[in-house]
């Protein structure tokens, strides 16, 4: 049976605010001028990214490309040709690779109310409401929702996942960015994609099935909030806290959750992580502590205090890098369009040039850096039992330390895959290109990177054990996969 709440008034009041001028955001770009903007994003990508068929067939994007550049025979709006460029950006499957709209984009969302007042948790492929932005009882929290202003649910990721950079072959990464996956973003990817990919509105029809009535399918019309609401609703729902957390579950499990390795981030807490993993890791030797899980859920990287975390959960010697490369040389050879072109210079008396046309460290350099040779473990580090939380939203630097835990048999991984591959990604320097006439923005990674481990192509580090949590669990607070971990632990004595 289905149900419905559609009260006149809602219907009326959509149609006015649907009906706003948004003249000011309406301007079309002649075909020559896209076609000018395709052609420099084109370049950059061709000349100044390593890894732009690293796991894409060369001859099929480069057809892909030109079929894309063909289309551009009649006048686009900026959002149309961003979702071109957005497209192409994910086929070549590097979350390091990222497109965003023009900063008169970003100034006109702080204009508008199409913000959805809900922040969704997908679990199976299903969209459930984790979050809602007011009080109202239209759409409970645990809701399943059917469709969005007729669109289904699978539609609705069929249309959005495709559109979010990520590595290789991994789906768990799009899949958790589309929800809130890390507490140190200050934005959501279906927040600003769905606008884009469907409709710019200001009211929702929602189809959805209740939590507690599962039998009966009801439709409501909820109204989008605005930009201010919007924030603060976003910062309230992240939970933003430290990067670090560290305690004792039981005598004999400790838990340390790492929720990223980013400097601002450990600065905003006054955190400095080099001395509380002194300090951990000491009190976890001199308790004999025998099970240590490691959260590393929704982290998105950062900087070397990952690599230093290795060394004191590894317990025999390993070896980070086989290579790493860039495209160019000297200055990148689009550096009028970057924002920070004349900031990247490569020097080529340190390198040499592959059969492949890249560019590597010469030995007498690599000789020099500890991550291309073989490194100890710290001498505090832990030799106890060790327990890694994953899942897609452990990218980066998150995965990277996922990837030397698995690549060395160290960890039981539980969750879903990571977010990154374990062969290793590409990122350190980034080129950010600006496109002349649309001033669309494109982040280019720079280094492409080898790690010295066996992996599966295209895959991240795969769980153990694989757990996913029911929405039931999650809205009464129920943390699945720790409860798992624990309940492993104990089951093993």
């Amino acid at each position: 049976m289905k149900t419905f709440a559609l009260p006149l008034l809602l219907l009326v009041v959509s149609l006015i605010v649907n009906g706003q001028d948004k003249s000011e955001y309406k301007k079309s770009y002649a075909p020559k001028e896209l076609q000018e903007d395709f052609l420099i994003f084109r370049k950059a990508l061709e000349t100044t990214y390593p890894s732009l068929y690293r796991f894409t067939d060369s001859l099929n994007f480069r057809k892909y490309l030109d079929d894309q550049f063909n289309s551009l025979d009649k006048p686009m709006k900026e959002l149309e040709f961003y979702k071109v460029i957005a497209l192409a950006c994910s086929r070549s499957h590097d979350e390091h690779l990222i497109p965003t709209p023009s900063k008169n984009y970003y100034q006109y969302l702080q204009k508008v109310t199409h913000y959805f007042p809900f922040s969704l948790k997908i679990i199976d492929r299903r969209l459930y409401v984790l979050k809602k932005a007011n009080t109202d009882n239209a759409l409970p929290i645990g809701s399943e929702i059917l469709s969005i202003n007729g669109h289904s649910a699978e539609e609705i990721l069929n249309r959005l996942l495709p559109a979010i950079p990520s590595d290789g072959y991994i789906e768990s990464f799009n899949i958790r960015h589309l929800e809130d996956y890390s507490m140190t973003q200050n934005g959501n990817l279906f927040d600003l994609n769905y606008p884009i990919f469907f409709e710019d509105t200001t009211s929702f029809k929602i189809e959805f099935i209740h939590p507690r009535i599962k039998s009966e399918k009801k439709i409501t019309i909820v109204f989008g909030i605005d930009y201010k609401l919007y924030k603060e609703f976003y910062w309230q729902r992240i939970g933003y806290k430290a990067p670090l957390e560290f305690n004792y579950l039981k005598s004999n499990i400790g838990y340390l959750r790492i929720s990223s390795f980013l400097k601002w981030h450990r600065n905003d807490f006054k955190q400095d992580f080099d001395s509380l993993y002194d300090s951990i890791f000491t009190q976890l030797n001199q308790r004999n502590t025998k099970n240590l899980i490691l959260d590393l859920r929704n982290n998105e990287g950062g900087d070397n205090t990952g690599e230093k975390l290795i060394t004191y959960l590894l317990t025999n010697p390993y070896k980070h890098y086989v290579f790493t490369e860039e495209k160019f040389i000297g200055y990148p050879p689009v550096v009028d369009y970057l924002e920070n072109g004349k900031d990247l210079f490569f020097i080529d008396s340190v390198v040499y040039r592959t059969s492949a046309g890249m560019y590597r460290l010469k030995k007498e350099y690599t000789d020099k850096e500890p991550l291309f040779n073989e490194q100890n473990p710290n001498k505090n580090n832990y030799k106890g039992k060790l327990y890694v939380l994953i899942n897609g939203a452990s990218g980066s630097m998150a995965s990277v330390v996922a990837t030397f835990l698995k690549g060395y048999n160290r960890a039981i991984f539980i969750g879903e895959e990571s977010g990154g591959t374990m062969e290793g990604n590409t990122s350190n320097e980034y080129a950010i290109l600006q496109l002349p006439n649309t001033k669309i923005h494109i982040e280019i990674p720079l280094i492409k990177k080898g790690n010295n481990v066996d992996f599966i192509k295209g895959r991240g580090v795969f769980a153990d054990y694989l757990v996913t949590p029911k929405i039931e669990d999650i809205t009464k607070g129920i943390d699945t996969e720790l409860r798992f971990a624990l309940e492993l632990i104990t089951s093993q004595k």
